[in-house]
């Protein structure tokens, strides 16, 4: 049960995070930075994922070969994209990155 200030997120009649008011300090967030950038059963070492904020306040991000584009009241759509010359558009065009490959996760692979 969250404290009096905390605040508990909940989807279908489950918690899926909380939200706490008390303080933090850089080395709280340690452990949870190495899982994140080396454990397998990370998406961020799955697939390479680039995202920015758009002008309108929105959100776009690429995954691998999935490009989600968020609006600003945060309805989405998502595609999926079929070869290389898409994706290395993708970075030029929506995030000003020229790149002479696609990028591979850990894994390998692309997606």
């Amino acid at each position: 049960m969250a404290g009096a200030a905390d605040l508990d997120v909940v989807r279908d009649g489950g918690r899926v995070y909380r939200l706490e008011v008390r303080p933090r300090v850089l080395g709280d967030f340690v452990a949870g930075a190495w899982w994140h950038s080396t454990s397998p059963a990370s998406h961020f070492t799955r697939s390479p994922v680039c995202s920015r904020v758009t002008e309108d306040g929105g959100r776009i991000t690429l995954s691998g070969r999935r490009l989600k584009v968020t609006d600003p009241q945060g309805r989405s759509r998502e595609e999926k994209l079929t070869g290389d010359e898409e994706v290395l558009d993708v970075y030029r065009e929506r995030f000003g990155i020229k790149l002479e490959r696609v990028p591979v996760g850990r894994g390998g692979g692309a997606a």
